[in-house]
């Protein structure tokens, strides 16, 4: 088939789904979502009075979390759930590592990247090794924005990625039992 003519196959599609409620439904559902996490990780991250400067960030981080867990399955949202929440505690726990034990340098810093990313392939959490460098690299960056101990900053990002897991275990939770939007 020509490239114009599946090109405008393609088009056609995409028209039809957009006549359609479901795109419309799924994404003020995922906005929703979106804004829970947010509130719920601001209000966590004003409990804790050293923490208070970082809260719009730490509570953007329950909101991204929620677009990592929150698929468009019920099995694939409750296995991105697990496997977000691991993917934090290696993060967590690399950060944790390096900031108290290693030198604060690049060079030692590409090293813990480095082995995070072979122990989540070990652990056959190759897909999620951004995710643990991300966890990582935020708990570093929170470290160096504040005075905070190194476990406090982890501990709250900790917390943020369980809260907007939870949302997006919820959303997905929500939509397979109470089925808003049918799968044509």
């Amino acid at each position: 088939m020509p490239l114009f003519t599946r090109t405008f196959l393609q088009l056609k599609e995409r028209q039809l789904q957009l006549q359609r409620r479901e795109p419309y439904v799924r994404s003020a559902i995922i906005t929703v979502l979106v804004l829970i996490a947010y509130f719920m990780g601001y209000g966590l991250d004003e409990l804790v009075p050293t923490h208070v400067t970082a809260a719009v960030i730490g509570a953007l981080w329950s909101a991204v979390t929620v677009l990592a867990v929150f698929k468009d399955h019920w099995q694939e949202t409750r296995s991105s759930f697990w496997a977000t929440l691991i993917s934090g505690i290696l993060g967590a726990l690399a950060a944790v590592i390096y900031l108290i034990y290693l030198p604060p340098n690049m060079g030692s810093l590409a090293v813990v990247i480095g082995l995070s990313l072979l122990l989540s392939q070990i652990l056959g959490f190759a897909d999620r090794g951004r995710q643990v460098v991300s966890t990582l690299l935020l708990i570093v960056i929170f470290s160096h924005l504040n005075t905070s101990p190194p476990w406090l900053n982890a501990t709250m990002r900790m917390g943020e990625v369980l809260l907007g897991a939870m949302v997006g275990l919820f959303g997905g939770y929500m939509l397979h039992v109470l089925p808003v939007i049918r799968a044509k």
